[in-house]
């Protein structure tokens, strides 16, 4: 006879996927510009550790995607792009789910599996709801993890999961690892704000996320890695919104007509904050 099947485990499994289903959809509603599907992978999706291999094809084609960020792009500003935008795009994904649901996605290079897709949106192909090269990142989630100490298992398999990654580019650009590890932890920040906020439960997500990068002799560690709350008045109403700070620069002000973003990590703390307050203002808040 076989061995007896555990029904709690096999429950816990099914209920861990329906409560990562009901996550994805609620993340394609609010943030269609990245796509998540669960089960097992197909001939569409690569793991991670063949999509981000030194000789591969999705190296290159991520890069050269960077350029229709801003002209005049070199390798390792292209890099910078690059580890910005899949940082953020992984993160949103990872964040709907753990801050939905409190589940743990298998992001270890071995276990994901990504595509490169054009961005379709509301069955209708990118070309005819924005410009016609779009495209996004889709990523293929299997089983959730399980630790007591969810903060420190996210915070590892991030970290395991963007090791090929950080060295891929380091080879392809010459972009430092310490550069990139800043900026994965300013993808990760930023992802959570800005999922939170769709949950209307920023505080809550600012606090998983700091759980996550604010660790001593982690590779995101960074101290100018931080959110901040920014008052102003937009019409004659006192408003208030949080903003993430920057712990990496993505050397975008390096590009023709580039600038400083307003929380670059290059800018002193003052402007920082006049900058965001006017943007506040600017926005109305928004």
């Amino acid at each position: 006879m076989g061995a007896p099947l555990d029904e709690n485990r096999d429950s816990g499994r099914i209920r861990d996927a329906d409560g990562q289903q009901a996550a994805i959809r609620w993340q394609a509603e609010h943030f269609p510009q990245v796509a998540v599907s669960l089960g097992l992978r197909d001939s569409d999706f690569l793991p991670l550790t063949d999509a981000w291999r030194h000789d591969g094809t999705m190296v290159e084609c991520l890069l050269d995607y960077q350029n229709r960020f801003a002209a005049g792009m070199d390798d390792r500003v292209r890099g910078a792009h690059l580890i910005s935008f899949y940082s953020h795009h992984l993160s949103i994904a990872a964040a709907a789910v753990y801050l939905r649901t409190g589940l743990i996605p298998d992001l270890r290079p071995d276990r994901l599996a990504m595509r490169f897709e054009p961005f379709v949106q509301d069955g209708l192909v990118s070309s005819e709801t924005g410009p016609s090269d779009a495209r996004r990142l889709h990523f293929r989630f299997g089983r959730s993890l399980h630790r007591h100490d969810r903060a420190s298992l996210l915070h590892d398999v991030f970290v395991e999961g963007f090791m090929p990654v950080i060295g891929v580019l380091q080879a392809r650009t010459s972009l430092s690892p310490v550069a990139q590890w800043r900026l994965v932890a300013d993808g990760i920040a930023g992802a959570f704000l800005e999922v939170g906020a769709a949950l209307d439960e920023e505080e809550r997500a600012m606090t998983a996320a700091l759980a996550i990068i604010n660790r001593t002799g982690s590779p995101f560690f960074s101290e100018a890695a931080r959110y901040t709350k920014i008052s102003a008045v937009c019409k004659g109403v006192p408003t208030e919104r949080n903003f993430r700070l920057r712990g990496g620069c993505c050397l975008y002000y390096r590009t023709e007509g580039g600038d400083f973003c307003d929380v670059c990590v290059l800018l002193d703390g003052q402007t920082q904050k006049d900058r965001l307050r006017a943007h506040v203002e600017r926005t109305g808040g928004l």
